[in-house]
């Protein structure tokens, strides 16, 4: 009895019948990579730096890298990445919030760090006499102190929501305020995106307040 090609040859023919069993199935999807969003935040500091980063680096990226970096690099090192954010990047830094920003991140993560963490150990001295409440500061100061508008803006998306979409959500709850106070405080992300939101944990209650405010009237 004569072998026909395919019984002569076993490879070819498993070869032939994978290829038809394949062609039966539908188109295979692309493979979709989700990656977990980056969520480390910058270190606390009563530095006038950490509030610049939260503000100019959380709206892109988290503290993940500067977190990783070798802890023996100098100020000479963050000036140059924070210039690099501003040059190559775009980010709207202003010159004179650089090298402040470079401090915070020499004195938190670099070479500096150890000088500044026995400083802190020192105890602070006692105050005199309680604070009065702090008083709160028009809207318009506050948005501009606070950068808000590097990232809302009033009818329009940008990197946040717009103000007016954010007034439309919590229209007629009775806890607006409170809720986008918090928010603001806490700042994070999934409400309206995958984009966090730095927190202003340093922001009175009573700017705080008055932003909410704000925002909810728009």
């Amino acid at each position: 009895m004569q072998k026909t090609p395919c019984s002569r040859f076993p490879a070819r023919r498993l070869a032939i019948s994978l290829a038809l069993m394949l062609s039966a199935l539908p188109a295979a999807h692309a493979l979709e990579i989700q990656l977990p969003p980056e969520t480390a935040s910058y270190q606390p500091s009563e530095l006038p730096g950490y509030r610049l980063v939260q503000q100019n680096c959380m709206t892109c990226h988290s503290a993940q890298y500067v977190s990783t970096q070798p802890q023996s690099l100098g100020r000479a090192y963050w000036d140059a990445t924070v210039k690099k954010m501003k040059t190559a990047f775009g980010a709207p830094l202003r010159d004179e919030d650089i090298p402040v920003m470079a401090d915070y991140l020499v004195r938190t993560y670099g070479a500096e760090r150890q000088t500044t963490a026995a400083a802190a150990v020192s105890p602070a001295p006692a105050a005199s006499a309680k604070p009065a409440p702090a008083k709160a500061h028009d809207a318009s100061s506050l948005l501009a102190a606070n950068n808000c508008l590097a990232c809302h803006a009033v009818d329009k998306k940008v990197v946040g929501p717009a103000f007016h979409d954010v007034a439309a959500k919590y229209a007629g709850q009775a806890d607006a305020v409170s809720t986008v106070m918090r928010s603001i405080r806490a700042g994070g992300s999934g409400k309206w995106g995958s984009v966090p939101m730095p927190p202003f944990a340093d922001v009175s209650d009573a700017d705080l307040r008055e932003l909410a405010g704000w925002v909810l009237g728009r």
